[in-house]
């Protein structure tokens, strides 16, 4: 497919892990504290149960031809047998490399695209364009290399019309989403990606999310990310960059605690409102 002419390049996910440059799971990092960054750098986490699973509904959804070359069903053998265990042996070299799943967790993956699909709004942001391009950008303010990777690029003709997310989550609604987007850093993600493609074309391109849930009825809900969400989501960002570069031209990387003080804990709002006369 033409594109307007941007510089986005086409390489293997576990290549664009690998690229030096921080992006936005780093910043989330960072943010935490400089310690949890370092560590998430060095060592990078090998992927849970649960983000393979994302991955390969990632991949039945946006990238359906190339599903079977890095997924199968498991098959079971009686390996208390010889035969069993021969045709374990076979079955395993021909899918060496391959992510294994459920028969279940298969039909819950179709079930899950099927109904992204369903969704009318979701439907027309993934009905043209590009998936898991990814984009290098110098941050002008800070000087750090950065980089992002959209589940999808929406378009109208060559021209990039939408920043497309896809989340699983355990609450799509309007209240359970906006929670997530708080919590796991969301809004980081949709400033950073934002920004990023300013940078790379020159233009504001909207973010959205497509959120679908991990259970049945597996729910789907699309949102655009807001103005609130974008501007605190830069906040956050900017800051995580300012304290990267801080670090990383002193190689300090504190915790928590940078000094070693002892602070005073309070509990969190929320719980905060206990009734004491109940």
């Amino acid at each position: 497919m033409k594109m307007e002419n941007i510089s986005l390049l086409s390489m293997p996910a576990d290549h664009y892990h690998l690229h030096p440059a921080v992006g936005h799971s780093g910043l989330v990092r960072i943010m935490r504290s400089p310690a949890h960054y370092r560590e998430y750098a060095t060592n990078p986490p090998e992927p849970t149960p649960a983000m393979q699973l994302g991955t390969a509904f990632h991949t039945a959804l946006l990238e359906p031809d190339r599903f079977g070359e890095t997924f199968v069903v498991a098959t079971k053998f009686d390996r208390r047998t010889k035969d069993g265990k021969a045709a374990a042996e076979a079955w395993e070299a021909d899918n060496a490399g391959k992510t294994a799943l459920t028969a279940e967790q298969l039909e819950a993956i179709r079930s899950m695209a099927y109904l992204v699909r369903c969704h009318a709004g979701a439907d027309r942001l993934l009905s043209h364009g590009l998936a898991e391009m990814s984009g290098f950008w110098i941050d002008p303010e800070s000087g750090v290399e950065c980089k992002c990777r959209p589940d999808f690029l929406a378009m109208d003709g060559d021209r990039i019309t939408g920043i497309v997310d896809v989340k699983t989550c355990c609450d799509a609604g309007t209240d359970g989403f906006a929670r997530a987007i708080a919590t796991l850093g969301y809004d980081v993600q949709a400033a950073f990606y934002q920004d990023g493609f300013k940078t790379l074309t020159g233009r504001t391109i909207p973010f959205y999310f497509i959120a679908v849930e991990k259970d049945a009825p597996y729910a789907v809900a699309a949102y655009k990310a807001s103005d609130e969400v974008i501007e605190v989501g830069r906040a956050k960002y900017r800051g995580g960059l300012q304290l990267l570069k801080w670090c990383r031209e002193r190689d300090i990387w504190p915790g928590y605690q940078p000094s070693g003080e002892i602070e005073t804990i309070n509990l969190p709002r929320w719980a905060a409102h206990f009734d004491l006369e109940a």
